[in-house]
């Protein structure tokens, strides 16, 4: 019996575990998912400003998020 009370306390540990990660880096992989498409964008297109750039790939990601 204790050998399953252990088991059940790791499962729990590591779901709260991958819940806070979750949490903390969620934001950074869509900060580096934007700056990837603002670099592209600016390479197709020299007449875009990096403003404009940013705002249309923000909305394109987050469109495709939802």
């Amino acid at each position: 019996m204790k050998k399953n009370y252990k088991f059940i306390i790791f499962i729990i540990i590591a779901i709260v575990a991958l819940y806070f990660t979750r949490i903390n880096y969620g934001e950074f992989g869509l900060k580096k998912s934007i700056s990837a498409c603002t670099i592209v964008k600016k390479q197709m297109s020299k007449e875009i400003s990096d403003k404009e750039a940013k705002e249309i790939c923000e909305r394109e990601i987050k469109k495709k998020i939802k």
